[in-house]
């Protein structure tokens, strides 16, 4: 079983190569995307094949986090600013293991009906099934995010880019939050993002490895 501190190097490396292969290959679009603007309809879609064996690789070692050997150091963290990075890089990957995955959906539904198969494409008129694919991809992309940063919770481990920073948030009791709390920490932690500069003041407890959002439910964070 591969270790965590193991699997941060290679996640380091995933995110540099992300990075890189979106400046240099800058793809126009990646999922869906549909746009109204001074009476001009404009839907863009689809993916890469470089972009989708991009996701195959951070699904992968998602997976692999996931089921890794535990770590033993429980010191606590007291700051928060390697919080608010692993935020960030949490959203970049999962949002790339996603888009290309959905831009592959929606390549594939315009295919069926144009008939003509095109990795990307643009269009200025609307058909009958945007509001679905714009819809549905903007639902489906919430449940994806939310799973995302709930699941390494439930697991008892760090999400991808908390492992990065050197971090992960434990119960307080040393257990397993359940999904649905899982979840709920983690829809309240997209307010605690949104707000994040209040995050140094508001009943934080830097000794025990606390703000207000680990008050709530009862967690902390903790090195690794």
């Amino acid at each position: 079983m591969m270790k965590i501190r193991n699997l941060r190097w290679l996640l380091v490396g995933l995110v540099a190569l992300c990075v890189c292969m979106a400046f240099v290959k800058a793809p126009a679009t990646l999922g869906v995307s549909a746009e109204l603007s001074n009476g001009q309809y404009q839907l863009s879609g689809g993916t890469q094949p470089w972009a989708l064996a991009l996701a195959v690789l951070i699904i992968c070692s998602y997976l692999a986090l996931m089921y890794a050997e535990p770590s033993e150091d429980r010191r606590p963290l007291p700051g928060v600013f390697r919080r608010l990075i692993a935020s960030w890089l949490d959203l970049y990957l999962a949002m790339m293991a996603f888009a290309p995955i959905l831009g592959l959906v929606v390549s594939v539904t315009e295919w069926r009906r144009t008939g003509i198969f095109e990795w990307s494409f643009e269009r200025d008129y609307s058909v009958a099934s945007d509001w679905l694919l714009a819809l549905g991809g903007g639902a489906l992309s919430m449940v994806v995010l939310v799973l995302y940063f709930a699941w390494p919770l439930v697991r008892r481990m760090p999400s991808p880019g908390a492992c990065i920073v050197g971090y992960q948030v434990v119960a307080d009791d040393g257990t397993s939050l359940s999904l649905g709390k899982a979840v709920q920490r983690t829809l309240l932690g997209f307010v605690a993002l949104s707000a994040w500069f209040l995050a140094p003041f508001v009943a934080r407890e830097r000794g025990k490895g606390k703000f207000w959002l680990d008050k709530v439910f009862g967690t902390r964070a903790v090195r690794i």
